[in-house]
């Protein structure tokens, strides 16, 4: 079979984040040029007098300003700030996290190395006694030292090769160690560093007691505001599969709760071994009866949530995530979801069937037993007809069958080519599947996806 390449035409802008985006950066370029100049006029001696190691002391002293700022810029990434998560999106935060984690832990180690190195340099000494010097005497060195190996640690557990083959568990709370490795580097920055006198130490203050306050609002104030306003309980948990449920969430006022449908939202169940937070996302249109969650049992804590008792109260942290229809910039959409991927998807499948918008649904699944929401389809056709390719993973009668290729989206979607594409799904379908639309001359721009793997 012969498979055409499309390929895209200039299109104008149309991303309503854009004016966002340039704030952010513009915000962050003001402090980073604020920083650099705190670091010029106090290491301005050493800069003038490069002798005696002095130029490795004023770079030193910058690496840890350096580092104080990329710590503050994860803060904002890890804190779900809905003005700059609505700006940029999951996806690209978590991997500006992920670099931003790696600079971190360079700037980390060079402030040290390049101090000591000018240190032992101007006193004669060498690297080895330099540095034990320096932990024995220098003033909040200590402290400063194990904020290192804290960040360290933390970042090699954060290596893929490592990360996949750590539980959520273990990984959500080592990383809890962050804050106190945060808090030991930044009493060592106020102590001693470029910015502990003032008027550098004023704006120092306000800088990192701003980032700490608005990330603190977002992360722990208004999750807790949320659940007393709207007192979230577990309604019901019903089976959707063999090894999927859905769990439903009721609450006071719950029509007042407002997302859209294609988000997700960090969720606390206040049930004794499952209070700690997780990503879920809604798995039905926003309505004035319930939230729904649909959640497949892969590990030990999600086989855990079947056994969620009714009334449990919930904290729920969101919502959060762009993977929603007004992203989009065609008017048709073709949606492919493999899996428990398709949670999201079936949310949005409810908004537009309300919009009465045209849209392909392909849905990849091992067996028939494993197709979710299949009655709730059904339904939905009733009111608005569309199209759905149900694609079992072994060969299936009545059924097209095998992954969901170039061939599969020419021959099931002609016209893939005059839509959006939302997709969600395990993170080796995804990749191959934006790989197959990009060979098709799909822009990506044209493509949502939003991974959820930690």
């Amino acid at each position: 079979m012969i498979i055409d390449v499309y390929f895209a035409l200039p299109t104008p802008l149309r991303s309503p984040r854009t004016m966002k985006k340039i704030f952010w950066y513009g915000l962050l370029a003001l402090n980073m040029i604020a920083i650099i100049a705190i670091w010029y006029t106090r290491s301005s001696y050493y800069i003038q007098n490069p002798e005696d190691g002095n130029i490795l002391k004023a770079l030193g002293r910058l690496a840890g300003l350096f580092a104080e700022v990329a710590i503050l810029l994860e803060l904002l990434l890890i804190g779900r700030i809905t003005v700059i998560e609505q700006t940029f999106g999951h996806d690209k935060m978590n991997k500006i996290h992920r670099w931003i984690g790696y600079s971190i832990l360079l700037f980390m180690l060079g402030h040290p190395i390049l101090l000591t190195m000018a240190s032992a340099q101007a006193n004669g000494y060498t690297f080895y006694q330099q540095f034990a010097d320096f932990l024995a005497n220098g003033e909040d060195i200590f402290a400063a030292f194990v904020s290192i190996i804290l960040f360290a640690y933390i970042i090699v557990l954060s290596l893929p090769i490592i990360r996949k083959r750590l539980r959520y568990e273990t990984w959500y709370f080592t990383h809890l160690l962050v804050y106190l490795a945060i808090g030991l580097a930044f009493s060592h920055q106020i102590e001693s560093g470029d910015v502990s006198v003032a008027p550098y130490l004023y704006y120092w203050l306000v800088l990192n007691f701003t980032v700490f306050g608005v990330m603190l609002f977002y992360r722990l104030i208004k999750p807790l505001l949320n659940a007393w306003r709207f007192e979230f309980r577990v309604a019901d948990v019903t089976m959707e599969t063999k090894d999927t449920y859905s769990i439903y969430i009721k609450g006071k006022n719950i029509e007042q709760f407002s997302y859209q449908a294609g988000q997700f939202a960090n969720i606390t169940f206040l049930q004794k071994g499952l209070w700690y937070s997780h990503p879920f996302s809604f798995s039905v249109e926003p309505n004035t009866n319930c939230v729904r969650f649909t959640i497949k049992a892969l590990g030990d804590y999600t086989k855990r949530l079947g056994e969620l008792e009714v009334g449990t109260r919930v904290i729920l942290d969101g919502p959060l995530g762009l993977f929603v229809d007004k992203a989009a910039l065609r008017d048709k959409l073709l949606l492919i979801a493999g899996g428990i991927g398709i949670t999201p998807i079936r949310a949005l499948i409810g908004h537009l069937v309300t919009e009465k918008k045209d849209f392909v649904l392909m849905y990849a699944a091992r067996t028939p037993e494993d197709i979710a929401f299949r009655a709730e389809f059904e339904e939905f056709q009733k009111i608005h007809p569309f199209t759905i390719h149900y694609i079992m993973s072994a060969p299936t009668e009545g059924y097209e069958s095998g992954f969901i290729d170039r061939e599969k989206l020419v021959r099931l979607t002609p016209d893939f080519y005059d839509r959006d594409v939302y997709l969600c799904g395990p993170p080796p379908m995804m990749t191959a599947t934006v790989k197959n639309l990009e060979g098709l001359g799909v822009p990506i721009k044209n493509i949502h996806f939003e991974k959820f793997s930690f």
